[in-house]
């Protein structure tokens, strides 16, 4: 299964795209075509492909010390994205043993396992359940049965020699936090 493309993700792609034509990487005619398809994908691997034979502009990374770190608490969305000089295949194998142990250790479970996804999901029950359980006991006892559900996928796509790797769910801090290093 893909990764659903989001409408920031077709916008950056498209604001890349434009930037390469205006460096003169691409032509007028080729940024039409790419930009409309980009628009129209549906996929992140869709967009992917789109850029995959242009060169990452420097100004992506952030420079050392200049980095955004998430700081707000919670529950939250995000994406992180980065790349490693190797296979598909030993990406996956880093994951497996750097980063699936400590989102496990964190309360995630491994839901999805391909070559190139990853998926991890925690279901939490949340804190105003206590509040309802006791006010409205005994029928604020079904109240248990709440769920909130965190999911995050890891997705790896081939780009040339090296594994683009795009991480996007819902975590608390600590989770954000760690994907956010990563990127560096």
């Amino acid at each position: 299964m893909a990764l659903r493309a989001s409408d920031e993700d077709r916008e950056r792609t498209v604001e890349l795209l434009r930037a390469h034509q205006a460096a003169g990487r691409l032509t007028v005619d080729e940024l039409e075509e790419r930009s409309a398809a980009a628009l129209a994908a549906v996929h992140v691997e869709d967009l992917a492909a789109l850029t995959a034979d242009l060169p990452v502009p420097a100004q992506t990374v952030a420079p050392a010390g200049r980095r955004r770190m998430p700081r707000i608490p919670g529950r939250a969305s995000f994406s992180g994205r980065w790349s490693a000089r190797v296979s598909p295949d030993d990406a996956m194998a880093d994951l497996m043993i750097h980063v699936a142990p400590a989102l496990t250790a964190y309360g995630y479970d491994i839901v999805e396992r391909s070559r190139t996804r990853l998926v991890l999901e925690r279901h939490t029950t949340p804190a105003w359940v206590i509040v309802v359980c006791v006010v409205l006991f005994p029928f604020g006892l079904l109240a248990l049965l709440a769920r909130r559900e965190e999911r995050i996928a890891i997705d790896l796509i081939e780009r040339g020699g090296e594994t683009v790797i795009v991480a996007q769910g819902v975590a608390p801090l600590p989770v954000r936090k760690a994907f956010a290093e990563l990127e560096l």
